[in-house]
């Protein structure tokens, strides 16, 4: 299978592991019969889903989404790719790292308010640890809506109060 997809890129603090639980729920909404790994996910899991153990390194995972087995056979056959009713599987690829991370300057910040944005614009990050995060949609959420919901979804089980434009 040649790699399809479009990924979407985020550095998150550590309350990825909380919010990932909010992802999975919003997934769930999405698709009440909902795959998680590969497998249906039981009745009432998503309240007390937790974030894997990580993979073999110790740091890494995947969560990997999709509406049924009809969608994971699809996935199989043709990738990261939309079906006749537009939607299609998709993943959450993340790497935790325990150490420090700073950036000079934060730019292209969206907050609750204009003031918070205003106030965190320019400024520089450090956070102790963080998680790299990668969303594989079908296609770019620039252009395709399903696509956009996802990342929007992502984004809205970290707080964002509008989803914005990704």
């Amino acid at each position: 299978m040649d790699l399809t997809g479009h990924s979407t890129d985020f550095v998150v603090d550590a309350s990825f592991p909380e919010g990932m639980r909010r992802f999975v729920r919003l997934g769930r909404q999405r698709w009440p019969e909902m795959f998680l790994y590969g497998e249906p996910l039981p009745p009432g899991v998503p309240a007390d889903w937790r974030l894997p153990e990580p993979e073999n390194d110790g740091l890494s995972g995947i969560v990997t989404f999709s509406s049924g087995q009809e969608m994971e056979d699809f996935w199989e056959e043709h990738g990261y790719a939309l079906d006749v009713e537009g939607q299609g599987p998709y993943a959450v690829f993340y790497r935790h790292h325990a150490q420090p991370l700073h950036a000079t300057t934060v730019s292209g910040v969206h907050a609750s308010s204009q003031e918070n944005a205003a106030a965190v614009e320019g400024t520089g990050l450090l956070l102790s640890e963080y998680y790299a995060v990668s969303i594989v949609t079908p296609e770019d959420p620039d252009t395709d809506p399903f696509s956009r919901s996802v990342v929007n979804d992502f984004l809205a089980s970290f707080g964002e109060p509008t989803a914005a434009p990704v």
